[in-house]
């Protein structure tokens, strides 16, 4: 896991809210940065729903915000990474209370989607844990920072620099793996902690496979252990968290059932009623109808 970050390495937001800078020329079309910086937001400071070109890999150094992919949302921490894919719908938003403070650098190219995946950055997977040192991003961002100048010998230095934070984010997962597996470290009790924090942030879009995947372990002991702690499967919890949060959205928004639906990773809204009629024994629709007859009542 990260460590916990010092408050005299976050001194450098003290007196400033943001420093980045951004270039659009480039002379390698493999892959280039397009931005880096980092931010220290306000409470409640979100940036505009928007599809941006890029990459941009962001680790959350303090504090906390929401992330939201299409009808997707992420709650993310300090000590993660969070990811917008290049050209995807995104909102994010710090939080109201502990606002997070992040260093990002945007990467663009035709190998950036290759290196992203490299990075634990799968289909459906937006947000991961940082096993390296947070605060070296940070350093890293600064000294980018600190060479902005349009010279060969500034531009090289800054390439360097932003492939060195892309190759600590690979680091990372690669460690998530090699951790996992380490017997003398890891107890079953942190498998399966690691296992309900990876499907709490992507429960909408994976699999159990994926889930035994990302911490290292085969898909039956994972299911063992997993029942030993948490009285159901995986597979059972993932459809409770599917389940629990479209009860949330029914009640809260008035958000179609096929949206509703896509939400919670079901393609086909009849296969979504069917599950959800199975477990509470109304449909959506049915389940809605009576929550707002019991308010007006």
């Amino acid at each position: 896991m990260t460590d916990t970050p010092m408050i005299d390495e976050l001194s450098i937001f003290k007196g400033t809210t943001y420093h980045g800078i951004e270039y659009s020329h480039t002379r390698d079309t493999s892959l280039h940065m397009k931005t880096c910086g980092f931010q220290r937001c306000m409470p409640g400071y979100a940036y505009p729903r928007a599809a941006r070109e890029g990459y941009h890999l962001h680790v959350v150094l303090a504090g906390k915000g929401v992330l939201q992919v299409g009808d997707r949302k992420f709650a993310i921490h300090e000590g993660q990474f969070f990811l917008l894919k290049d050209r995807e719908e995104v909102f994010y938003q710090a939080d109201l209370e502990a606002p997070w403070h992040y260093a990002w650098v945007t990467f663009s190219g035709e190998l950036a989607p290759h290196y992203m995946q490299c990075a634990g950055f799968t289909d459906g997977v937006y947000v991961l844990d940082c096993h390296v040192p947070i605060m070296e991003f940070l350093t890293i961002v600064k000294n980018i920072l600190e060479r902005p100048h349009l010279t060969p010998s500034s531009e090289i230095y800054r390439a360097s620099l932003a492939l060195r934070f892309l190759s600590l984010a690979i680091e990372s997962w690669e460690r998530s793996k090699e951790d996992s597996t380490q017997d003398n470290d890891m107890t079953t009790d942190d498998y399966v902690d690691y296992a309900v924090r990876f499907m709490e942030s992507n429960f909408s879009s994976i699999k159990v496979s994926d889930v035994a995947d990302y911490i290292g372990i085969n898909r039956t002991y994972l299911t063992s252990i997993f029942k030993k702690k948490m009285l159901m499967s995986p597979q059972e919890y993932l459809m409770q968290m599917k389940m629990t949060r479209s009860m949330d959205l029914l009640r809260q928004t008035d958000a179609p059932i096929h949206v509703i639906a896509e939400e919670v990773g079901y393609e086909d809204q009849l296969a979504f009623s069917k599950m959800f009629k199975k477990k509470y024994g109304l449909s959506p629709e049915q389940y809605r109808k009576k929550i707002r007859g019991e308010r007006s009542s």
